[in-house]
């Protein structure tokens, strides 16, 4: 299951930092939405509060990995760090819509700058034959990272509040600035002369037919991360920490599958799969009205989450040339925070006028329109694999 060519310690000490970095940011998923609620937000200000954290990544995605190729991952990376920090640190100082907007929105820059880095220097440690294993144990780490934070979040939210999150999500931050290799050694050495412009690298259906996969799943996981407990409470259900657990252990599980799934399948067409298996947890999710009903959700928003990332990003590793990568995975991970934006803050529109229940059915037809659209771009995405 392992090459253990592929942990050498600076390997091993970037995906430790990356479990730290995504642990930070995942503390506040599950609780800001009802802690912004106890401010007295209503749903649409949730959701825009929510929602600006993508706001603030898109902006600055590309530029971000367009710098990475420029300057190198170890300063990108660095940056992105200290404004996460700064960022997690002015939540304990938002306490209106405003202020909340700002600090997601700088969270958002943060991790924007942060995540196209890191996975590029990841894709670059080691060479092409091990580029597939060596993103899937990095998002394994980071799944970890996720899966530990998703199932303390709620815990730590009741016993302290929104500081003890906050504690947390800065301690977990400073830990993956201490631990990330500050020189790291690249087996794939990016040439200038490979250098392409923006439009280019993301004209490939090598890289917008997985960034528009991803979209929609982000969309669904955004969904069900924001709505999901505001829903279960109107259900008169408050104890999610089944959900979040099963939901965690799934994430961290499935990971262990990706590469063979991927040789099995092709990462192609595992996709199409993953996006069908959103579609029906968001239907799944829609009528639930009891704990052991939720505990299947979160199984199967974690596989699906857990297999989503990495099987696509091994389709941008093997569409662009290592000149480009940064600019690529900053394109591809930009779907990240459009669809938590779309997530939070249209379904949040929805939910306001039509119920919670609305945002779940959305979601699954949003999904499964997109899945037959898939299907021809999955075809000329095999094309230029040929």
């Amino acid at each position: 299951m392992f090459n253990w060519e592929v942990y050498t310690p600076a390997f091993i000490s970037l995906i430790f930092a990356n479990m730290f970095f995504w642990m930070s940011t995942n503390f506040f998923l599950p609780v800001l939405p009802v802690y912004y609620h106890g401010l007295g937000m209503n749903d649409s200000q949730v959701g825009l509060a929510i929602g600006a954290f993508a706001v603030g990544a898109v902006s600055f995605r590309l530029f971000a990995g367009k710098a990475v190729d420029r300057y190198g991952s170890v300063r990108i990376i660095a940056v992105g760090i200290v404004l996460s920090i700064g960022a997690i640190i002015s939540y304990r100082f938002s306490h209106g819509l405003e202020s909340a907007v700002l600090s997601r929105f700088l969270h958002g820059v943060g991790i924007s700058t942060y995540a196209g880095a890191a996975l590029t220097m990841a894709s670059l440690m080691h060479e092409e034959k091990h580029t597939a294993e060596a993103v899937a144990a990095y998002t394994l780490f980071s799944m970890i990272g996720v899966g530990i934070a998703s199932s303390t979040a709620n815990i730590l939210y009741q016993a302290g509040g929104i500081l003890w999150v906050i504690v947390a999500g800065v301690t977990a931050t400073f830990m993956s600035l201490l631990l990330f290799p500050k020189e790291a050694k690249l087996k794939i050495k990016p040439v200038a002369a490979d250098s392409l412009p923006i439009r280019t690298v993301i004209a490939n259906p090598g890289i917008y037919v997985p960034t528009a996969s991803l979209l929609a799943v982000s969309l669904c996981f955004g969904t069900a991360m924001t709505f999901l407990p505001l829903l279960m409470i109107s259900r008169g259900i408050y104890g999610l920490s089944a959900f979040y657990a099963s939901y965690a252990v799934a994430v961290v599980v499935s990971r262990f599958w990706v590469k063979s799934l991927c040789d099995r399948l092709t990462a192609q067409r595992l996709s199409l799969y993953i996006l069908g298996l959103f579609a029906v947890i968001m239907l799944l999710i829609e009528f639930s009205s009891s704990p052991w009903m939720l505990v299947i959700a979160g199984i199967g928003l974690g596989i699906g989450y857990g297999l989503a990332f990495p099987s696509m990003a091994t389709i941008i590793t093997a569409s662009t040339q290592p000149a480009n990568r940064g600019t690529a995975f900053g394109f591809y991970t930009m779907a990240v925070d459009v669809g938590f934006a779309a997530g939070a803050m249209i379904m949040g529109n929805l939910a306001s006028h039509w119920g919670y229940e609305t945002v779940f059915a959305a979601a699954a037809c949003y999904t499964l329109t997109y899945m037959i659209l898939y299907q021809v771009s999955f075809r000329r995405l095999l094309a230029v694999k040929g």
